[in-house]
Order: structure tokens, then sequence, then C-alpha cells
């Protein structure tokens, strides 16, 4: 059985939340009922509670959540701050 390690906690934490952003915007492209809404709130929430966590990384830590985030996405993830 193949060891696979866990990430840590910071980073799977920041996963969790680069999920959440992933489906508001899913949410915001297929539809405009009440989860889109939601989406609507959320978005600003979640975007600003990824960026207070990947500013608190280390750079192992970084590094870590840019090599399991999606192909394309751990740039545009990662470039902070934002305007």
């Amino acid at each position: 059985m193949n060891h696979v390690p866990q990430p840590s906690a910071r980073v799977a934490q920041a996963l969790q939340i680069h999920r959440s952003i992933a489906a508001c915007h899913a949410y915001l492209a297929r539809s405009d009922d009440a989860h889109a809404l939601t989406a609507t709130l959320m978005l600003p929430c979640y975007r600003a509670e990824f960026e207070r966590l990947v500013l608190a990384m280390s750079a192992p830590e970084r590094n870590e959540l840019t090599s399991l985030l999606p192909i394309g996405e751990a740039q545009q993830s990662l470039s902070l701050p934002r305007a």
C-alpha cells in the first residue's frame, strides 16, 4: 500500500476554500437562482480567507499548495496581493 502524505493543516484548509471558490464560480456560470446569489455573497469572503491563509504560509507550505492545485490555477490563485 502506498502512503500518500496528507497536506499540512493550513494547506488542507486552503484547498477546501479553493474548492468552495470553484463551486461559487460554477454556480455563477450556470444559474441565476438562490444558489448563485449565495455564491455572489460568499465569493469575496472565500477569496479573502484564501489570501489570508496563503500570506500566512511558509515557502514550503506554498510549494505544497501549488503542487496540489490544478495546473493553471496555481499561479492564478497564488498571485497575491490582488488589486
